[in-house]
């Protein structure tokens, strides 16, 4: 029932102040206007030049808030707690970009998101608090007893650039520092030594002057610990705000938080003027050589009147690109055009060099040669000489000299291929006048190997050129073991085609062996020729 408006207000004391579940003095009925009319004797009820209970005052609301206080109950302006284990965070709450910040998640002997790479503290010495946590449910204790400090980091994750802030609750008994991992570690703060039952909250600052990706570890660091060592618990890193948070800028610029507006990067431009007095803005946004300007000789090549660069002034003049440029090494000269050391026509540094007629590398001479050259160590390696052998339980056949090494069994294998698909080629050859023939049609590859011999100590290249239609892989094998077994080459093709490979010497009864497959008569089977290996 309302209370008639010239009764005394009930003392808001012990009862919830007219604030509760219930609207204060403002029900489901209008005050002072039930179905009578209060104290309706003779004279109008308080109703003289006022309305009664209902003018320009709120009813029964005097000039104070009803039993409110200088504070909103439960919605003012702090934002109330915000759920599991998200204590009160103040006017201005932001979330920590840590992931599981207050150890709440633990499915297993290690919390989730935590024990990242960086972490050299072992498993044991995490553990997880179930008693007297800061916030929520759960905290970390850090265990290391040792005065060697102790790693326990996050799992590495992404971080934009910026300024961030961190806090965190400790307790117990132990020095703790903090540091970061990005693409290194960074300086590690001093230590700050804990002993107290009470939660502590200390800071952590850092700043981070670039995007960081997948690699960003946050790093706490322990050592001294004892008693309940050291506990944590949520930790709290927010980025501080910039102006470029909020501009986005081309892929090609950059935001500048002073201004807060985009800037080509180094190099990059919106137009010429951004790029040096020489250069030319492109359709990229890219800072160029500009017409009739130059950074090398090269740039000049156009102008064989002024062919040198000057690269005072970025313009072609007259000269000799080669003028006082002195080549140290015997297999380069200076190109006329670069007025760089380059290798010469037909020089050679390794067997890697040598990709034309002559395939081989001459050591001493730095020049490309034949796979006849003495330098070459493979015997017989143009596949020039031929001759009739006598071949255990195949009988007499016409193949090259120097191959078809005998098998022995697994621990010295040779030759399993049928002499009879070895057939002598002339219709095209890479070096010489001969070549090797394979004529082998079948879908498993069949071994053919080099007779064996010992290799000197060093550093070997290597090449064979193949062509025609099929499958061919190579492989050695020596007192050293097998090398690794290499990938099949599909070929199909007229033109000759190189194949390189390396190998270190100081080995006996050395061999290589060829596993040719699936030929085709289309283009005469598989063909090999110019097998070389010379020593770097």
């Amino acid at each position: 029932m309302t209370p008639d408006a010239g009764q005394t207000l009930s003392d808001a004391g012990e009862k919830t102040p007219d604030a509760g579940e219930e609207t204060p003095d403002a029900g489901g009925e209008t005050p002072d206007a039930g179905g009578e009319t209060p104290d309706a004797g003779g004279e109008a009820p308080d109703a003289g030049g006022e309305t009664p209970d209902a003018g320009g005052e709120t009813p029964d609301a005097g000039a104070e808030t009803p039993d409110a206080g200088s504070e909103t109950p439960d919605a003012g302006a702090e934002t109330p707690d915000a759920g599991a284990g998200t204590p009160d965070a103040g006017e201005n709450p932001e979330v920590s970009v840590i992931d599981n910040w207050g150890f709440e998640e633990w499915p297993g002997e290690l919390p989730s998101m935590w024990f990242g790479s960086k972490s050299n503290i072992s498993t044991d010495g995490v553990q997880k608090v179930t008693t007297n946590a800061f916030e929520g449910v759960n905290a970390a204790r850090l265990a290391n007893p040792s005065t060697a400090h102790k790693r326990f980091s996050t799992l590495a994750k992404s971080m934009p650039a910026g300024r961030y802030f961190c806090t965190y609750q400790v307790r117990g008994s132990g020095d703790v520092r903090n540091a970061f991992f990005d693409d290194d570690y960074s300086t590690y703060s001093a230590y700050t030594t804990v002993d107290t039952e009470e939660w502590e909250e200390l800071a952590y600052d850092f700043n981070l002057a670039a995007d960081v990706f997948d690699t960003f570890e946050l790093i706490f660091s322990v050592r001294n610990t004892s008693d309940e060592h050291l506990l944590i618990d949520d930790v709290r890193c927010v980025r501080a705000v910039e102006p470029c948070d909020q501009v986005s800028c081309e892929a090609w610029e950059r935001c500048v938080n002073a201004t807060a507006t985009c800037e080509p990067l180094s190099g990059r431009c919106n137009d010429a003027a951004d790029c040096s007095e020489w250069q030319a803005c492109d359709e990229t946004h890219t800072c160029g050589v500009a017409e009739g300007r130059c950074t090398r000789h090269a740039d000049c090549a156009g102008t064989p009147e002024t062919p040198v660069c000057e690269y005072a002034t970025h313009l072609c003049v007259e000269g000799d690109p080669c003028a006082g440029v002195t080549c140290s090494h015997p297999a380069t000269s200076c190109n006329p055009t670069s007025g760089v050391c380059e290798l010469a026509e037909g020089a050679c540094f390794t067997t890697y060099d040598c990709r034309g007629a002559l395939p081989a590398c001459d050591a001493a001479t730095r020049r490309c040669v034949s796979a006849a050259h003495p330098s070459n160590i493979i015997r017989n390696g143009g596949f020039e000489a031929w001759s009739t052998y006598y071949i255990p339980y195949h009988g007499d056949h016409y193949i090259p000299d120097d191959w078809y090494g005998i098998d022995n069994g697994v621990s010295d294998p040779g030759s399993e291929i049928k002499p009879s698909r070895l057939v002598l080629y002339t219709n095209a050859v890479h070096g010489g006048s001969r070549a090797l023939q394979f004529v082998v049609p079948l879908q498993v590859a069949e071994r053919f190997s080099l007779e064996k011999f010992d290799v000197p100590s060093g550093n070997y290249s290597c090449s064979y050129r193949v062509r025609g239609h099929g499958s061919i892989r190579h492989r050695i094998y020596s007192s050293g073991g097998w090398s690794a077994q290499t990938d099949f080459l599909v070929v199909d093709s007229d033109e000759w085609q190189p194949v390189f490979f390396r190998f270190t010497g100081n080995v006996h009864d050395w061999r290589l062996l060829f596993y040719p497959s699936r030929s085709e008569a289309g283009r005469d089977h598989l063909q090999l020729d110019d097998v070389v290996c010379t020593k770097d």
